[in-house]
């Protein structure tokens, strides 16, 4: 009986070790969590771009072109 218990005790160990050291590793969890909201962000700017892209082109051209214009006048 007596060897029984020391068997169990070491399994016992042994499982409650590897179950801790589980939950208290943090190895590339930071890094997994930062790439997901790098993608999540990278998504949201892609699909206001391809709403709102053609606008968003037209007037940053007219104020570029607002902008040239005016330089060119100032000579």
């Amino acid at each position: 009986m007596d060897k029984l218990n020391e068997i169990y005790l070491r399994v016992f160990l042994y499982v409650s070790g590897v179950i801790r050291d589980f939950k208290e590793s943090e190895r590339g969890d930071t890094n997994f969590i930062s790439m997901l909201l790098i993608i999540a962000i990278v998504v949201v700017l892609a699909g206001a771009f391809l709403k709102f892209g053609d606008s968003i082109m037209d007037t940053v051209t007219k104020q570029v072109d607002a902008f040239l214009n005016g330089l060119g006048n100032k000579t």
